[in-house]
Order: structure tokens, then C-alpha cells, then sequence
């Protein structure tokens, strides 16, 4: 009787800890997740240096201990000292480079396309976030967690908070509709909204599924639950289900292309609603959660959040598909202007190409989204409970930041690449090398534009693709690629290893040093079992 009463207030006393927390400023969170990003520079150049010497498994020893270790000790024991962490590994990465033999005939006049296929920097990105996620749903539990980066009880912004934002948008990128450039269907209404949502409703299926199967865990083994996060029986995998579900809907009765204009009027309506009619303060109120509406409401009403969200995500993730799409075709969308710029002496010669386009073009969406989060936050205040116009512009502002970092990072590695490795030009019609690179006589072109006849020479070279010779350096990390090919299952399985944990430990009662070993170890249990997954091609789609 002793022990259940025992487990009951400890259990009361976990729900405390994580509950009733303000959070703290943006710029903060901004901080703590930057050491993340230099991380990735650092493994790049690192392994770039020193990879052609080391097995494979020994490259993924490397990864985890300077992508994934670094984010768990800035997040919990280093959290002050951030700063300090992103100057180091910058330095180191800059050592890294300088150790490296540039071959300068190879940067003269080198034309830098980014290679075809899949982005690197949106793969960094998704599986960055959903390593950040899975990593704070447990430290939340430790006392070495900083309370201001636990979610918010009502207002503010926290580290926590950013993860269902980040997580919507992730998917938003990679989604059909961001991927759909196809003009508008002939098909009526009802078959193409019949068409539309077959897909959206099997995987929605599974997401309810483990929605419902969550809920019944925590009620069996008496987990602790917050349940102003969500309500009494909602929980994240239902959200993510009924996301789906309304943006197929509602791409299904208006093109994606208008995806930005329907995310934005969406949350301007929902922001309308909230503000005018009450229901802000029903959603935030104490009253009684005497039926399935009132038990759930922060769940319920914070949809028509995190659909705006989505379709504003599908529109970013649109103006990256199509920045690429012509260079998948395998054509040239703009005459590519030549760039003189002299680095430690050196005179070089270069174009800006898609990636360089597309940073700029990010740049500026997070300009307008920090503009749009600044005014939210004024007269609306952030609200990840509510999903309110503050909250969803606040993370558009964050993840363009984020992408732009990594575009950066994608470009330094191009040039990496063709500044250490011998190249070969093979033409990809007959499978043929043509010449190598140190054999290539380089012209020199004027600044400026390029001519009309210039031009559609370089359009018949685009069919010819400027490849680098064994190049030790990556532009995805083998983690990386690893959690994207099973990112939900990732989820899910750090969800399951959470709860066992906190079954098996007092979290609040554990030391600083037992706490990171355990962290650790969690994360490095989790990342082998992806790998292993991923190596044997093992995909489960949901």
C-alpha cells in the first residue's frame, strides 16, 4: 500500500516539475540550437579530412560524437555556455579546412551545381530537429535540464516548444504537395478529392492508432501526463493524424501553389477567433474537462494552427523543389553571372548558382517572418498551447533561419568537395568520361553576364555533370540519412525508450553525471537500432 502511494506522489510530483514553466526569450533558443549547426560544418570537415582512413563504423563514431553528444550537453550541463561551444567548433572547423589540400586549378573558374536529386540541406534539417526533439523529451525529465527550456504553460517561447512546429514544417518540405508542379487537374471535384485523400487517410490510420495506443499506456502504467500540452486524451500523433487529413482537403479544393495565401488566411482567421470571440481564455481556463470537447480543447482548437503552419511550410518547401526543378531537368533557368573574388591571394573565378539563389530567397523569408513574430508577440503574444499567428510565424522564422545555416553549410561543402578531389566530366546521356579536370584548360570569362550563344552552350553542358573522384567528403551524414529514412519510427522508438526509462529510474532524484550517461546511452541505443534499419534498407511508411 506504501509503494502505490509512494508512486503516486512521485508521480505528482513528475507532472509538477514539468508544468507552470514561462519559458524563456528567442533569442535564447536560438543560442542553444546553433551549436547544432556548427556541429554539422565540424563532422563535415573533419570526416572530409580524415574519412578516407577510417572504417565506416568508426566514421559513425565520429558523427554521433560531434553532432548528437555536443546537442546533449548544450542542452543541459553547457547551456550557458553555448557561445563559447559554437566558437570552438567553428575554429576547429576552419583548422580542418586549412589542413586540407585545396587544389586551386580546381577552384578557378569552377561552375558550382548542386547536385541532383534530393536536397542535403533539407535532409540535415529534418534530421536535426527530429534529434533535438527526441533528445529534450527525455532531458526534461533530468534536474541538469534548465527549466526555461521545458514547454511553456501558456505564453513565451521555450526550446521544447519549437519541437511540434519544427516537426510540422519538416514534413511540410518533403510533402506531395510541395512536390506537385503538375497544372490543375481536369477531374471533377469529388473524384479528385476522392483521389486526394486515399493516401492521407491510410497513413492517417496508423497516427491514430498509436495516438490511441499512447493514451492507453500512460492510463495503464500510470505515466505521468501534462495534459495542458494537449488535453486528457489527445496527444501529438493526433495531431499530426487530423493535420493531414484537412491539408490534403484543403489542396485537394485549392492548387498548392496557393498554399501560402491559404496557410496565412487560415491563421489570420484563426487569430481572429481566438481574439474576438473568447475562446482564448475558454482554452486557457481551469473549468472542468467534463466531456471529450472540454478534456481535449488545447488539442482541438490548436489544429487550425498547425494546418496554416503546414501549407505556409508547403509553400516554403515549393520554392525549394522549384529553385532545383529545372536543374533536374536537366536545363538552365537563369544565365549564370561569373564572380571574381581573391581569397589569401589567390584569384578566383566563379558563378553563383541555384543553392546561392535560394539563401538569399530564405533569408528574406525569415526577415518577414521575424517582422510578422515581432508584431504577433506585441499584441498577441507566442502561444505553442494555442498555436496561435504568434507561435507559427515564430517557427517559420526559426526554420528558414535554420535552412538558410545549412544551404550555407551545403554550399562551403561544394566547394570543399571540388577544391580537394581530382573531377571527371561525364556525360550522362552515354555513360561516357569525358575529360578529367586536371586535363580541362580553363577559359576565362568577363564579369557580367553571359551571352545568348554562351548561354545554350552551357545548356547542352548541363547534360555533361561535373562529378568529384572518390571524395572523402559528404554532404549528408550517414546518421542523417539514417534517421530521414525512418523518421517516425525514429520517433516513436525514442518515445517507447523515454517511457522505459522513467519506468525504471527516478529522474528527479538522479545525479548530473549518471543523468548524461544515461542520455547517452538513449541516444546512442536509438541512433544503432536507425542504422540498422537503414544499412539492412528496412522502411516503414506510415
Amino acid at each position: 500500500m506504501e509503494s502505490s502511494r509512494d508512486k503516486e506522489r512521485y508521480r505528482l510530483e513528475q507532472e509538477a516539475f514539468v508544468s507552470n514553466h514561462g519559458g524563456t526569450t528567442s533569442q535564447e533558443v536560438v543560442h542553444v540550437i546553433l551549436p547544432n549547426i556548427c556541429g554539422v560544418l565540424l563532422t563535415i570537415t573533419t570526416l572530409g579530412l580524415y574519412g578516407k582512413y577510417l572504417h565506416r563504423n568508426v566514421k559513425i563514431v565520429i558523427e554521433f560524437m560531434l553532432t548528437v553528444v555536443p546537442c546533449i550537453l548544450c542542452c543541459t550541463i553547457l547551456s550557458e555556455y553555448v557561445s563559447n561551444v559554437c566558437v570552438f567548433m567553428i575554429i576547429l572547423s576552419f583548422i580542418n579546412i586549412m589542413l586540407m589540400r585545396i587544389k586551386v586549378h580546381a577552384l578557378t573558374n569552377c561552375i558550382l551545381r548542386p547536385v541532383r536529386g534530393k536536397r542535403p540541406f533539407v535532409t540535415n534539417f529534418r534530421a536535426l530537429s527530429n534529434i533535438i526533439t527526441v533528445i529534450c523529451i527525455l532531458a526534461v525529465d533530468f534536474r541538469i535540464f534548465p527549466r526555461k527550456f521545458a514547454k511553456t504553460e501558456v505564453f513565451g517561447y521555450s526550446l521544447m516548444d519549437t519541437g511540434v512546429g519544427i516537426f510540422i514544417i519538416a514534413n511540410a518540405l518533403v510533402s506531395p504537395e510541395a512536390r506537385d508542379f503538375s497544372s490543375q487537374s481536369k477531374l471533377g471535384f469529388f473524384s479528385t478529392l476522392s483521389r486526394n485523400l486515399k493516401r492521407p487517410l491510410k497513413s492517417s490510420i496508423p497516427l491514430l492508432l498509436l495516438g490511441c495506443g499512447k493514451f492507453l499506456a500512460i492510463e495503464f502504467l500510470g505515466y505521468q501526463r501534462h495534459i495542458t500540452e494537449y488535453g486528457v486524451h489527445w496527444n501529438f500523433f493526433i495531431t499530426l493524424a487530423f493535420v493531414k487529413l484537412f491539408t490534403r482537403t484543403i489542396t485537394s479544393t485549392i492548387n498548392s501553389r496557393y498554399s501560402l495565401l491559404s496557410g496565412i488566411w487560415i491563421l489570420a482567421m484563426h487569430e481572429y477567433i481566438l481574439t474576438n470571440n473568447g475562446l482564448k481564455d475558454w482554452i486557457l481556463s481551469n473549468e472542468p474537462r467534463v466531456d471529450f470537447i472540454t478534456a481535449n480543447r488545447e488539442g482541438l482548437m490548436s489544429i487550425p494552427g498547425y494546418v496554416g503552419l503546414y501549407l505556409i511550410g508547403v509553400a516554403v518547401g515549393r520554392l525549394i523543389h522549384c529553385t532545383y526543378l529545372n536543374l533536374n531537368l536537366g536545363t538552365t533557368l537563369y544565365p549564370r553571372k561569373n564572380i571574381h573574388i581573391t581569397i589569401f591571394g589567390y584569384d578566383l573565378d566563379a558563378s553563383y548558382n541555384e543553392s546561392m539563389i535560394l539563401c538569399v530567397k530564405l533569408s528574406l523569408i525569415a526577415a518577414q517572418a521575424c517582422a510578422a513574430t515581432l508584431f504577433c508577440d506585441k499584441y498577441f503574444r507566442i502561444s505553442r498551447r494555442l498555436a496561435n499567428a504568434g507561435y507559427c510565424s515564430w517557427i517559420v522564422t526559426l526554420c528558414t533561419m535554420i535552412l538558410t545555416l545549412l544551404l550555407l553549410i551545403e554550399v562551403v561543402t561544394d566547394i570543399l568537395i571540388y577544391a580537394t578531389t581530382d573531377h571527371k566530366i561525364v556525360d550522362n546521356k552515354n555513360d561516357k568520361v569525358l575529360e578529367k579536370m586536371g586535363e580541362v584548360k580553363h577559359k576565362r570569362h568577363k564579369a557580367g553576364f553571359k551571352t545568348r550563344k554562351e548561354n545554350k552552350q552551357d545548356i547542352k553542358q548541363e547534360s555533361s555533370q561535373d562529378l568529384p573522384v572518390d571524395s572523402p567528403i559528404k554532404r549528408t551524414l550517414e546518421i542523417f540519412e539514417a534517421v530521414n529514412y525512418n523518421g517516425l519510427i525514429f520517433f516513436l522508438s525514442c518515445n517507447m525508450l523515454t517511457g522505459v526509462i522513467n519506468l525504471l529510474v527516478s529522474t528527479l532524484y538522479t545525479g548530473k553525471n549518471t543523468a548524461l550517461q544515461i542520455m547517452i546511452a538513449y541516444m546512442a541505443v536509438n541512433i544503432f537500432f536507425i542504422l540498422i534499419l537503414y544499412r539492412y534498407q528496412v522502411q516503414v511508411k506510415m
